[in-house]
């Protein structure tokens, strides 16, 4: 591996930690503002959302939170691969963990198959209203941003509305549907954290994403036409075809998200379920370097500091967990910095190369000739 190649490598990973570092002190400028120890606070983090003792783990917690947001993150993940800049995770969650529901509490199958069925379920819808935004940019050439932050709000509209009336279980203050038969839930290690089979399937996702994205003929095609959409086009790659392919994928694993929570942990759909885990998800994508294996990290990751900044800061420090939201936040800004930053940074790296290349090259070129005895002038 050759000097300038490390370099590289070197700048594309220390950018990134240096954004994270500078967003976490200015998280402890922020705690050390309300009068409590920075390391205290940091400590107290880790200890309630990543720890594993004998009596609770909170490990647990953080993984069975961080199952549905991996799932929403790869959907991130494949549309913005494809350069489909879909932010519809919300609303294809939130369907989608209405259907998981709807399967589980009204259809009986045998032993094993319900919650194949309910997954199946959420990924379909999660899939037809993953489609939409794609459909209207690959045909009509609609703005796909517009459109999903549209069909988010119609989402979490329709949601509540069917949770109120047709699928109400009783009369309450909030709405919810039945819960779903005991034969549906997915299995879990941990009853008291409800960490289970959920963050397994999450782990498979990523791997088969991972996969898709990287080693397959129909990912590749998807991967040109987001990065490098002139080549795909000249290589006879069918951009309709992969936004569309982004736009069902991308879709269903979101919707795979709203089913595993519901399966998993919830077992119902209650009025406002639809909470914010897909952008969650959007966000653990972006953190991740839109990769399948850096989304499923980010989400552990994030679901860590979330459980920690809950447990942690607000129960154990008295320090407002909207701290923990907004270090996070500052990972995304400055890390959004960072991209553009890089590419100036290495442009003139390469610029000052060139000339230093065209510099040599021409004292060479004026240099005297020494002349053999001999040889001809």
């Amino acid at each position: 591996m050759n000097r300038e190649r490390v370099e590289r490598i070197l700048r594309r990973v220390g950018l990134p930690l240096t954004a994270v570092l500078v967003a976490l002190v200015v998280g402890a400028v922020l705690v050390a503002a309300l009068g409590r120890s920075p390391v205290d606070a940091a400590s107290t983090v880790i200890q309630a959302g990543f720890s594993c003792g004998a009596d609770y783990c909170n490990l647990g917690g953080s993984l069975a939170l961080a199952s549905p947001i991996i799932f929403c993150a790869l959907g991130a993940v494949v549309s913005l691969r494809t350069g489909l800049f879909s932010i519809g995770q919300e609303g294809q969650y939130a369907l989608g963990g209405l259907a998981a529901a709807v399967a589980g509490y009204g259809i009986v199958l045998p032993a094993g198959l319900d919650p194949v069925v309910c997954l199946a379920a959420a990924a379909a819808v999660g899939a037809l209203w993953g489609v939409v935004p794609a459909l209207l940019k690959a045909f009509l050439a609609v703005n796909e941003l517009i459109i999903t932050i549209v069909l988010n709000a119609i989402a979490g509209l329709l949601l509540d509305f069917l949770v109120n009336y047709p699928l109400r279980a009783e009369a309450s203050t909030v709405g919810y549907t039945h819960a779903i038969h005991e034969s549906a839930r997915l299995p879990v290690f941990d009853v008291s954290t409800k960490f289970g089979v959920a963050f397994v399937l999450a782990v498979v996702a990523c791997v088969l994403v991972w996969f898709y994205l990287g080693r397959t003929t129909a990912g590749y095609e998807q991967r040109m036409s987001g990065e490098a959409i002139a080549f795909a086009r000249y290589s006879g790659m069918s951009s309709v075809g992969s936004v569309l392919r982004a736009g069902l994928v991308g879709g269903a694993l979101a919707g795979l998200g709203g089913g595993v929570q519901v399966l998993g942990t919830n077992y119902r759909v209650i009025e406002g379920f639809s909470d914010g885990t897909g952008l969650t998800g959007l966000t653990a994508a972006i953190l991740g370097g839109t990769t399948a294996l850096g989304a499923g990290l980010v989400g552990v990751f994030y679901a860590g500091i979330t459980v920690g900044a809950v447990n942690g800061l607000q129960i154990v420090l008295g320090v407002p967990r909207e701290i923990g939201s907004t270090v996070l936040a500052l990972m995304i800004v400055f890390l959004a910095a960072q991209a553009p930053l890089l590419t100036r940074i290495e442009r003139t790296i390469s610029r000052r190369r060139v000339d230093r290349d065209l510099a040599r090259g021409g004292t060479d070129a004026i240099a005297p000739v020494a002349h053999k005895p001999g040889a001809r002038s």
